[in-house]
């Protein structure tokens, strides 16, 4: 047990002790041993199972909208390990009215190779959203720079007809599971759009136009909206590189928008924001 999570695992202690937390949403060994999974701990005497390591790599904030997590805080916070990712959800989510962030007690950390077990963890400071305010500015005057960027511009140097004939293909693989959206904390319609059939807006079918149609629909709605967990794309059981588009769309909102998903819990979202200094170059 490292550092980190002996300092997290105290402070939960006190919180259960006393009775200000519900329940720590936290991790715990999957069922391999280079797995990790979501673990809901009530009781003190549950701390034990509990772990933090490079392996810890969900964005948890999608539970903080279950609606049979919800029923069992009964009025009382939640205490919960999140990565910046994850704060700038909790940020999107209060601002678009589904929780209350003054009721999330967040304990941070970061790892310095997620997905490596062996990665060093940094704990984070702060339990509030407002708390991670400076951090999240520094994410965003860094920009996009990641491996994830390089296979962008090699995309964008592609003519359309290329770029089509590669997500055609990408997408053909596409089983229909809906594990993406599963695991996206943004995704929390309790009626999805593929789940209504009168009328029915996008073929349920596991075919090229079905696919096509739910994987670009699914990109629109998190425009503005994903913070680049990678949930997502690690859930993806076909193994679509589903961060290239969502990040290639979080780019171009950066861009041309100067917005960036979750810098706080009262941001507007950006397809619901305007500035008369907004560029209108869409506008023929």
């Amino acid at each position: 047990m490292g550092n980190t999570l002996e300092e997290h695992i105290k402070r939960t202690r006190q919180l259960l002790e006393c009775g200000e937390v519900a329940m720590v949403i936290g991790y715990e060994r999957g069922s391999v041993e280079n797995r990790r999974r979501a673990t809901f701990v009530k009781e003190v005497s549950e701390l034990e199972r509990m772990v933090l390591d490079g392996l810890c790599c969900e964005n948890l904030a999608n539970y903080l909208v279950r609606e049979e997590l919800l029923r069992s805080f009964d009025g009382k916070k939640v205490a919960i390990f999140l990565t910046t990712a994850g704060v700038r959800s909790v940020n999107i989510l209060a601002a678009e009215g589904q929780i209350n962030p003054d009721c999330v007690i967040i304990l941070g950390f970061e790892a310095e190779k997620p997905g490596e077990l062996d990665s060093a963890i940094k704990m984070l400071d702060g339990e509030h959203v407002d708390h991670y305010a400076d951090s999240i500015q520094q994410l965003k005057s860094r920009g996009f720079v990641n491996d994830r960027a390089q296979v962008i511009v090699k995309l964008e140097m592609m003519s359309a007809e290329e770029r089509f004939a590669f997500w055609r293909e990408q997408f053909s693989r596409c089983v229909k599971c809906y594990a993406c959206r599963q695991v996206c904390p943004m995704c929390y319609c309790r009626r999805c759009i593929v789940d209504c059939n009168q009328p029915q807006w996008i073929n349920a079918s596991a075919h090229d136009l079905g696919n096509l149609e739910w994987n670009l629909v699914r990109a629109f709605h998190l425009a503005g909206r994903c913070v680049g967990c990678g949930n997502c794309e690690q859930a993806c059981p076909a193994g679509i590189p589903l961060m290239l588009l969502n990040q290639r769309m979080a780019q171009e909102v950066l861009k041309e928008f100067n917005h960036f998903a979750g810098e706080s819990s009262t941001q507007l979202p950006v397809l619901a924001d305007f500035k008369k200094d907004d560029p209108e170059t869409f506008i023929l």
